[in-house]
């Protein structure tokens, strides 16, 4: 995961952004916070959406469901609002995008797999994030819960949580007009 955060912010810095918006959903939003208690001197605002990457309950208690286990159907359930919104034809696809589907999978089991989705320090380091952060959660996302969202909340100054009704894991696909309002609203303020 260092690897990956110190990768994005040198090219923040080759791109010379300046002020720009750091966002990041589920692991992308793991890897943004990564990136803001390390450097934030090129972004304005983090928002979070259900971001993965930190353990805040027991050893043997699961806050991240663990979708590499289950069947397709139980992960579409726990990751949608409504589960026919995630259901994807994959015989449909074209061998690029297919291609592209596998490829994300097997860098989130690399990067993600021990320990499970989790940076066990990274809990430690939130309180380094000084700038204004949003975090934007599902109403019904069952892959990480509002709970779990809270415990994020409560680990970064001046951070607020945002739910989102009617989503679940991926309020951005599932309900995005809502979505980008509630984004537009918070980096426009």
């Amino acid at each position: 995961m260092d690897d990956l955060a110190y990768l994005y912010l040198d090219l923040a810095r080759q791109l010379d952004l300046r002020d720009a918006i750091l966002v990041g959903s589920s692991f992308g939003g793991w890897i943004a916070a990564e990136m803001a208690v390390r450097n934030t001197g090129r972004f304005a605002k983090l928002a979070l959406v259900d971001p993965l990457g930190i353990k805040v309950g027991g050893v043997n208690e699961r806050d991240i469901a663990d979708l590499h286990s289950l069947p397709e159907e139980a992960c579409r359930k726990l990751a949608w609002a409504d589960p026919l919104k995630g259901k994807v034809d994959y015989t449909a696809l074209p061998e690029t995008q297919l291609a592209g589907i596998v490829r994300g999978r097997e860098a989130l089991a690399l990067f993600g797999w021990k320990p499970y989705m989790h940076n066990p320090r990274l809990k430690n380091w939130l309180h380094r994030i000084d700038i204004p952060t949003r975090l934007f959660w599902g109403a019904k996302d069952g892959v990480v819960s509002t709970t779990y969202g809270e415990a994020w909340c409560s680990r970064i100054p001046g951070a607020t949580l945002q739910v989102i009704p009617d989503a679940g894991h991926y309020p951005h696909w599932e309900q995005p007009d809502a979505f980008a309002a509630a984004l537009a609203a918070f980096t426009h303020t």
